[in-house]
């Protein structure tokens, strides 16, 4: 296969060290080597991993080279560090002759360039282990693959290890559902590279038997899958190896966000993952006797409380709440320098959740919603309609859960003669935490509410039903292909059987879709409420329907064209009922009349910059978003008393004048405030719904918010905001990072719009 690459070539990319470069940069060398940092979706992981790489930076010795490198398909870095990133080897910082370069991997063109690569030797290994010919593998070897993301950056982050170009790398990893999935891949792989293994084993027979000298020699495809194997070695080595790896979980102190922390570091044990660390974000303080800071304080105390119980065994630190978003070189900065020892940064917040336990006001009358939705939204409330299915989705930690849960009720309470499901996509479900009750696999009447059903699904127990179907075909297919043959028995159903086992990258999407068919198709409920995957995954499943009606097409034609060698009678049928459902999913989701999309955010320059990339992608998907919320808006009559919430409120005003800009046709926008206390069981979710409001002028909410605080105080106010100040310098980085945004992923969801126009026509 030729001599191995010392680093991928990428266009663009600096030069790599010198091996006396490397030498040079040795002696500072300290383990760990990999640093990756995991948790719920909007805890602040992208966050944590910038300042600690930009840490490692600040202590690093003469040459040494630090990499920041995002495994999540809804890149962040760029947004968090202020400058312009993409698919490319970039520098963003150095100090002296130490650098420290940052990666956001473009998934889809890395398999792209694998399978260009190495297409002749897996057309060499279809060839030698199948009855395809040479189109019907090229044709194969074309089409998507779904769930792919993770695999091409475990891929990339060996060959950067094969290198040894840097002396630390830092992994910020997607959302816990998903990262989960990516720590199972080593395994999921060596199923799959067993599998291509037993295809050319019938080759190294066939050589064996009836060639001269009896074995057969090492060949490309040999070489090939010794390559892969030493891979995920590497790959295996960098995410188990205690001495080598350390990850850090980062969590809020919030029920939803410890539930799932809780349940993603058991399993990380479970999976031997070197878990050392937890950092705790977002530590609310009291702010010159604020009713509404201590409130939130004391919704954070008994959570705090957990943490430090049930995380003990774990390097526990903890960082504040800041006024404004920590986004940029020196914000980020500031961060590390603020997160500290967690019982010295949490004992002011525990000292003002015990006052504030004893203080009336907003945490005992529930932040007077009605009060309050005036002053964050004049307009019109948020009006529901009964539709087939109503998606949720946005960045991570945005408030999709309780949005999804909030509309199912007060669709339920609306509709009493119809039947409505909430159900859950992400494989980090949150909808037990978010109704403060189990649901599993399906709840009925959850919440009290004998018309509302939930549901979330176990995607390995869902697979396990599908596999069971793919064996019978498997099962039927070599009954007609064989005849009793030994020899076919023994490498082609081994191979296929081993495929079929696997757990394969996109199960999480491939079991929620099939879910969502049957569900269609028993049409037991009026609507379907979906509270999705983060943005990345999100995406991942809205693209599936297209990839996997071109699979079945595939699968349909191949059939067809070996009709006299392949008895397929039952494969086909249950295949064209597979294609005929998948169409009707594509129609639905394309049907503004029956399916809707409400986008969700939060006020702040990394979730706006995501859901304009999100909105993009789903414009040439054609499952266009025509509602967004806003949510976790500071109120105004918080700003008026306190000076660290109006600090808050200026910084979110700016955001959102940026919002009515970026989305001003086409998309009505809506804000929600944040609540005093966490949004957990049905009465909270009520009121969380009912406070939504569509947005009113940002200036002019942002000019009453200074003028009452004028009033109260007798003076002035001292604008202490630095977004506007500190906006004008990003621009053209704003600009660049938006393009660049814009061009990832736009060939596959052009792709999948064609398919999704053919569909309709036919």
């Amino acid at each position: 296969m030729g001599e191995r690459r010392a680093a991928p070539s990428r266009r663009g990319a600096p030069e790599l060290p010198s091996d006396d470069a490397r030498a040079h940069a040795a002696p500072h060398l300290q383990p760990p080597r990999y640093h990756l940092f995991g948790g719920k979706g909007g805890v602040g992981k992208t966050t944590a991993a910038s300042a600690h790489a930009l840490s490692l930076l600040d202590r690093a010795g003469g040459g040494e080279r630090i990499l920041l490198f995002s495994t999540d398909p809804a890149h962040s870095l760029a947004d968090s560090l202020g400058v312009p990133v993409g698919d490319r080897l970039t520098e963003v910082a150095r100090r002296g002759a130490a650098r420290l370069s940052a990666y956001e991997m473009d998934a889809g063109a890395a398999l792209e360039k694998f399978k260009d690569e190495h297409r002749p030797v897996l057309a060499e290994i279809a060839e030698r282990g199948t009855l395809l010919d040479e189109g019907d593998i090229d044709e194969l070897l074309s089409l998507s693959l779904p769930g792919m993301d993770e695999v091409m950056a475990l891929f990339e982050l060996s060959e950067l290890d094969r290198a040894g170009a840097f002396s630390h790398v830092v992994v910020d990893t997607a959302p816990s559902g998903h990262t989960s999935r990516l720590l199972r891949l080593p395994e999921v792989f060596s199923h799959m590279i067993g599998a291509l293994d037993l295809l050319a084993e019938k080759h190294r027979y066939i050589v064996a038997h009836f060639a001269r000298g009896g074995r057969a020699r090492a060949d490309e495809v040999d070489l090939f899958i010794g390559d892969l194997t030493e891979r995920i070695g590497r790959v295996r080595e960098m995410l188990h190896d205690a001495g080598r790896t350390r990850f850090t979980l980062v969590t809020i102190p919030e029920a939803m966000a410890f539930e799932e922390t809780a349940r993603y570091l058991a399993l990380l044990r479970d999976e031997d993952v070197p878990v050392t660390d937890v950092i705790v974000n977002r530590v609310e303080r009291t702010h010159a006797g604020c009713p509404y800071c201590r409130a939130r304080a004391a919704a954070q105390k008994p959570w705090l409380a957990r943490i430090a119980r049930d995380f003990k065994a774990l390097s526990l630190r903890a960082a504040p709440l800041f006024a404004e978003e920590v986004r940029g070189l020196e914000a980020l900065r500031k961060f590390a320098r603020a997160t500290q020892d967690f019982v010295a940064a949490t004992r002011n917040s525990t000292r003002a959740a015990l006052v504030g336990d004893r203080q009336p006001g907003y945490a005992r009358a529930g932040a007077k919603v009605r009060e309050e939705e005036k002053e964050v939204g004049g307009g019109a409330g948020f009006a529901l309609a009964p539709r087939r299915l109503l998606i949720f989705g946005g960045k991570g930690g945005v408030g999709k859960t309780t949005a999804a849960c909030a509309s199912a009720l007060a669709l339920a309470r609306d509709d009493a003669g119809g039947r409505v499901l909430v159900f859950s996509t992400d494989p980090a479900h949150s909808l037990s935490d978010c109704f403060g009750e189990h649901v599993g696999a399906l709840r009925r009447g959850v919440g009290g509410v004998g018309n509302l059903d939930a549901m979330e699904i176990d995607p390995g127990a869902r697979f396990e039903e599908l596999k069971a179907r793919f064996r019978a075909w498997t099962d039927e297919l070599f009954a007609s292909l064989t005849g009793g043959s030994r020899f076919e028995v023994q490498f082609d159903r081994e191979a296929m059987r081993e495929l079929v086992e696997l757990a394969p990258p996109g199960i999480d999407e491939i079991a929620a879709l099939s879910v969502i068919a049957d569900l269609l198709d028993a049409d037991a409920y009026r609507t379907i409420v979906l509270d999705t995957a983060p943005t990345g995954h999100l995406l991942r499943f809205l693209e599936l329907p297209g990839v996997a009606l071109s699979w079945v097409r595939a699968f349909l034609k191949l059939l067809l064209k070996y009709k006299n060698v392949v008895k397929a009678g039952g494969v086909a049928e249950e295949l064209i009922a597979l294609s005929k459902s998948i169409k009707r999913i594509i129609a639905l989701l394309t049907d503004a009349a029956a399916c809707e999309f409400v986008g969700v955010a939060i006020p702040e320059r990394m979730s706006l910059e995501e859901t304009a990339r999100l909105a993009d992608a789903l414009e040439r998907l054609e499952v266009p978003m025509r509602r967004l919320l806003v949510n976790s808006v500071v109120p105004a009559r918080a700003a008026r008393s306190c000076d660290f919430c109006r600090e808050r409120r200026d910084a979110q005003s700016g955001v959102l004048s940026e919002f009515r800009r970026r989305f001003a046709r086409g998309v009505s926008l809506y804000v929600a405030p944040q609540q005093p206390r966490e949004i957990r069981g049905v009465a909270p979710l009520r009121e969380h719904f009912a406070a939504w409001r569509e947005a009113c002028d940002a200036a002019r909410s942002r000019s009453a918010v200074e003028s009452g605080a004028k009033k109260s105080r007798g003076g002035g106010v001292k604008k202490k905001s630095g977004a506007g100040r500190k906006s004008g310098g990003r621009d053209a980085m704003k600009k660049a990072s938006a393009k660049s945004a814009t061009k990832r992923g736009s060939a596959q969801a052009a792709g999948a719009s064609k398919r999704r126009r053919e569909v309709v026509k036919r």
